[in-house]
């Protein structure tokens, strides 16, 4: 199961139809799904274990190293098994930050003078997770190249690389020195890693009991909304070049390096 995990949902379902458990289920959920979900997918899903009296996580390795040599829930850690998925939870659009596009001219003459500046910019590409490590860029590229992006009705400039150069004459006052700087305009797309119950395992002392949704709950897709990755990309306009803007900078120059 991977990419974007489609739901119908509920009223109080949240992105895919996944349950919140964050703030009901004990311990640190947002690292517990970070860290369920980082390990590699097996041919059968990916395993996890949680103490539900101290809310300590421990994946597969951990549990049969730990505390019990063989995968059956013990006391208090109770076992599951699922996917995981990345669904879209919103997304916005923000200013990126403003970069120098072109080399700094200066006119330490006293009139005005003019001067073509060449300007160029290629847009940028990247993601980041609210908790954990860094985001490999092989996941990031699974989650975001066409299945999310594509989903959204604007132009999603994931991995698609745009470059431009431009040629403008500026006027340059006197004394001072000029530059162009490009500010782009940028598309977020937040995603939640969700993950899918197969079986939910425990034993209190009257034997091993398996159901097939998250602590018998009855919902099978789960999330901590304190989780998700971002995926930031520079927004391109219908003719593919980079959507944003353009301005003049100015700054003095010493006088004492300029014509009186």
């Amino acid at each position: 199961m991977t990419g974007l995990l489609t739901g119908a949902g509920t009223a109080s379902a949240g992105p895919a139809g996944a349950t919140n458990i964050r703030g009901v289920d004990p311990g640190d959920t947002d690292l517990m799904i970070e860290r369920l979900c980082s390990q590699e997918t097996s041919l059968t899903g990916v395993y996890g274990a949680l103490n539900v009296d101290t809310g300590e996580f421990k994946t597969q390795d951990e549990y049969l190293r730990d505390v019990f040599g063989l995968w059956k829930p013990a006391g208090p850690w109770e076992l599951f098994r699922g996917w995981c998925g990345y669904a879209e939870a919103s997304t916005w659009s923000i200013k990126g930050d403003t970069v120098r596009t072109s080399r700094w001219i200066g006119n330490k003459g006293s009139a005005d003078d003019k001067e073509t500046f060449v300007s160029s910019y290629s847009t940028k590409t990247f993601a980041k997770k609210s908790v954990g490590g860094s985001i490999s860029l092989s996941l990031a590229k699974s989650i975001f190249s066409g299945t999310v992006g594509g989903s959204a009705g604007y132009e999603w400039g994931w991995e698609k690389e745009s470059r431009f150069e431009t040629r403008s004459e500026k006027t340059i006052p006197p004394c001072r020195q000029v530059a162009v700087t490009w500010t782009p305009y940028q598309r977020v797309v937040r995603v939640n890693p969700v993950f899918h119950v197969e079986d939910y395992q425990w034993d209190k002392g009257n034997g091993e009991r398996t159901v097939h949704s998250w602590r018998d709950r009855g919902y099978q897709t789960v999330y901590s909304h304190g989780y998700y990755i971002d995926g930031i990309s520079d927004k391109l306009l219908p003719s593919g070049r980079p959507d944003g803007r353009e301005d003049k900078i100015e700054e003095k120059l010493d006088p004492k390096s300029c014509t009186q």
